[in-house]
């Protein structure tokens, strides 16, 4: 069965949250990788951004999609937007840092719904798109990734989506049963931020259909 995340060949993982400037995005025009492509400057180094729009292994994408995101999580959403741009690592497991679906009070996690990848009318892909493209033309515009850092350590900078520094995994890694147990934590989920000049935050929170909650203190879905 093919494993519906992302893994880039040789590289080193770290979760953690990126915040930077977006300068450009796409859909994986390969179609081999179901993701929206982001990339963006975090201060003179370019990362790229790769968020999950579909589930290679037929489980269905389900998302919360928020235009005016008010909490501020504890992260501190509104401080890093403000911050520092870069890739700061966080720590997961009992005691962590990260981002917990199940354990924060993030989103009604209940009211997640199905959003296709593409086709006809409001597609995942296209609800990505038209933020990126407004945080193009805002030059105070501040993403926010939360997920797994990556680092082939041999890419070169001008690759563009090629690039092979970023973060992925900006979905929930916790619920998962039978092969993909593995990847479960707790206080280690990702989502996906924009701030604008304006003030307007916009959040983006994925999951899994075959990802079961509530889980337990290791990230498993209850009952085993």
């Amino acid at each position: 069965m093919p494993h519906h995340r992302f893994r880039e060949p040789g590289s080193r993982h770290q979760y953690g949250v990126l915040v930077g400037r977006v300068t450009d995005g796409q859909e994986d025009p390969s179609g081999h990788s179901p993701h929206y492509e982001i990339l963006v400057d975090a201060g003179g180094t370019p990362y790229r951004v790769a968020v999950n729009i579909q589930s290679v292994e037929g489980s269905e994408v389900l998302a919360f999609f928020d235009r005016q995101y008010q909490k501020d999580t504890k992260l501190g959403i509104t401080a890093l937007a403000e911050g520092r741009a870069g890739f700061r690592p966080l720590s997961t497991g009992a005691g962590g840092n990260g981002l917990d679906y199940s354990r924060d009070d993030l989103f009604p996690v209940a009211q997640m719904r199905p959003i296709p990848a593409d086709g006809n009318g409001i597609t995942l892909s296209a609800l990505i798109d038209a933020q990126i493209e407004r945080a193009k033309q805002d030059p105070s515009a501040v993403i926010i990734a939360v997920g797994d850092g990556f680092d082939d350590n041999q890419t070169t900078e001008d690759v563009g989506f090629a690039l092979g520094r970023g973060v992925h995994d900006i979905h929930m890694m916790q619920g998962n049963a039978g092969d993909f147990a593995r990847d479960n934590r707790i206080n280690g989920d990702g989502a996906l931020f924009l701030r604008f000049s304006t003030g307007e935050m916009v959040a983006l929170f994925v999951r899994f259909a075959s990802q079961i909650l509530p889980t337990d203190d290791r990230g498993d879905p209850n009952g085993g």
